[in-house]
């Protein structure tokens, strides 16, 4: 049998999704993943096959991340709003690409960007669908949609209404924003305009969460076809090393700060350099700035602060004392599975959630908005998290759960399971 996987979006939306092909693959299915070609090194390198779509999602982010009039916006419906038009002249090359790949496949798993495409594919196919998304998008009474803020303690009668209808009016306005993709698959598919999400529910298409029930739990009232199974997480080849210069620097005095914002773009890299540099200094630590997408530089940096471009996370984190990111589903459980305090600096989307969380836990200090951030903020939490002993035996055992999951063998057994019962 030949699975499709159609993920889109940024590399921390990608890779989880590679993880999870990797182990269809050991389990004696063919995989394609459907993903943007500056992932092919990614995919192939893991033994996988690739059909690119098109599309360079750092060029897309950086001119939305990157427009002063997104500077401190974090709500993921400002970010639709200006991502749109960017993927517009798009659209046909990608839909075409996507139904072209997935001519020859006999059941597909969508992230949560491929749905609007994926779904209606699926069902013109009459091939079994799976969703799997990295944050919980399935409405429910226990918390509110993300983007949407926590109703006050004085208002918490009101609480589960509240709850419930965030998540379903969240997903009428994606719907709003994504109608232009549908148009043009029932364009070219002549599938009818329809919202996906509806359509999913109607059907009960199994949903598979890739984060860790020991983090956030499943609700209670989430319908049997969602599944909470763990982190998707891709372990490094046992024969990557390192640069001399980063290894050098991790054995030169005490474990060091990881502070790195991934896709994110600040608008004024310089100016956060700067920043998380004061930051360090005024807290007496040491320091790996991951430049990432460009949210951060490598430029005249202090002798106890180094830069790099790239670097696993599951090798690098156990070697930090604290990690401060920007709360991608990935990186924050990355975060988690090395049993450290994460300090959270959100920009958009899912990582304000994310960053909720981890305060809540007790697995790191409340988090700082971008647009809040400020060298003694970051400073303060920094020395928060390397001192709170308490912080600090919290995170190690959260992370000596996650470590014993098996998020990517869960999700594979239960995507057999309803496959058997498609026949």
């Amino acid at each position: 049998m030949r699975i499709g996987i159609i993920a889109l979006g940024s590399r921390g939306d990608v890779q989880p999704y590679v993880a999870l092909g990797k182990g269809l693959k050991q389990a004696g299915y063919e995989v394609v993943l459907l993903t943007h070609d500056p992932y092919e090194g990614l995919v192939v390198g893991e033994g996988l096959e690739i059909f690119a779509i098109g599309g360079n999602p750092r060029t897309m982010v950086d001119r939305v991340m990157n427009d002063e009039k997104m500077n401190g916006k974090l709500g993921e419906l400002d970010f639709l709003r200006k991502v749109m038009p960017v993927i517009k002249p798009l659209l046909n090359e990608f839909v075409t690409r996507c139904w072209q790949g997935c001519q020859d496949v006999d059941a597909l798993v969508l992230n949560v960007l491929g749905i609007v495409v994926g779904v209606p594919i699926a069902q013109k196919r009459g091939i079994p669908l799976f969703a799997a998304y990295l944050q919980p998008m399935t409405p429910t009474r226990e918390f509110p949609a993300l983007s949407f803020p926590r109703v006050p303690n004085w208002l918490a009668v009101v609480r589960p209404s509240y709850d419930i209808l965030s998540a379903e009016l969240l997903d009428w306005l994606r719907w709003q924003f994504y109608r232009s993709m549908g148009k043009v698959t029932h364009e070219l598919l002549g599938t009818p305009v329809r919202s996906p999400i509806t359509q999913m529910q109607k059907q009960q298409t199994p949903i598979f969460y890739g984060y860790s029930a020991s983090f956030l739990p499943r609700p209670a009232d989430w319908p049997d076809y969602c599944h909470v199974t763990g982190y998707w997480f891709l372990n490094t080849h046992a024969d990557w090393q390192p640069p001399a210069d980063l290894q050098a620097f991790l054995q030169a005095g005490t474990p060091p700060v990881y502070i790195g914002f991934g896709s994110m773009g600040s608008g004024d890299a310089h100016h956060l350099t700067e920043l998380v540099v004061k930051a360090l200094s005024l807290s007496g630590q040491r320091g790996i700035l991951l430049t990432g997408w460009g949210a951060l530089k490598n430029e005249q940096l202090p002798e106890n602060v180094i830069a790099i471009d790239e670097a696993p996370h599951d090798w690098l984190f156990p070697q930090t004392a604290v990690v401060v990111h920007h709360g991608g589903a990935g990186t924050t459980g990355a975060g988690l599975r090395a049993g450290l305090p994460n300090i959270i600096v959100p920009f958009i989307s899912d990582q304000p959630f994310w960053g909720e969380n981890i305060y809540k836990h007790g697995v790191g200090p409340q988090p700082i908005h971008q647009k809040e951030l400020s060298a003694a903020a970051l400073a303060e939490a920094i020395t928060l998290a390397v001192t709170d002993q308490g912080m600090r035996e919290r995170a190690a055992a959260l992370g000596e759960k996650i470590r014993a999951e098996d998020g990517v063998g869960n999700a594979v057994q239960l995507i057999e399971h309803y496959l058997h019962l498609s026949g």
